[in-house]
Parts: structure tokens; sequence; C-alpha cells
């Protein structure tokens, strides 16, 4: 059953080309660009990732070694101080007698 009027209204548009290239070359050409923007976005975040995690892990390196730093100075000074009072001790004791 066909209704009057329902039809398209304007006619299909017509593509003339004016360069050499085959039907199909420039979407081919435009797809394999897009592509490739895309594959350049994810290499740029993957790069971007990589650097993140590369700088935490130098900043958490450098956190360790200042532990580390920051510990063997407190047992230095705290062999320092028991060698201190082990001398007053001594000497006390031996005043004593």
């Amino acid at each position: 059953m066909c209704v009057l009027g329902s039809g398209a209204v304007e006619p299909v548009a017509l593509s003339i080309k004016t360069s050499r290239e085959g039907f199909g070359k420039e979407s081919e050409r435009k797809r394999k660009a897009a592509e490739q923007r895309a594959m350049q976005m994810a290499m740029a975040c993957k790069r971007q990732k990589c650097e993140a995690e590369w700088r935490e892990s130098v900043r958490s390196k450098v956190a360790s070694r200042e532990t580390e730093k920051d510990l063997l100075q407190s047992q230095k000074v705290c062999e320092q101080l028991d060698s201190q009072l082990v001398c007053v001790m001594y000497c006390s004791i031996m005043i004593i007698k």
C-alpha cells in the first residue's frame, strides 16, 4: 500500500569526482589517518602513564633513602648517648668506691 506524498522530497545529491583517484581511495586514506591519530593518542597516553609511574618510583626511592638516612643518624645519636651514659655510670661508681 503506497501513500501519496510520503516519498523523498529532495533528490539524492550527486558527487562528482574531480581527482584521478578511485572512489574508495579517499575514504581509505581518511580511515588510515584516523587510525594513525588514534594510535598516536594511545601511545601518548601510555607514555604519560609510564612517566607518571617512573616519577612515583623515583619519589618512593628518594623517600626510602631519606628514611634510611634518618634511621642511621638516630642510631648513631643513641649509641653516643649510651656511651656517655656508660661513662657517667662508670665514673660515679669509681667515685663512690
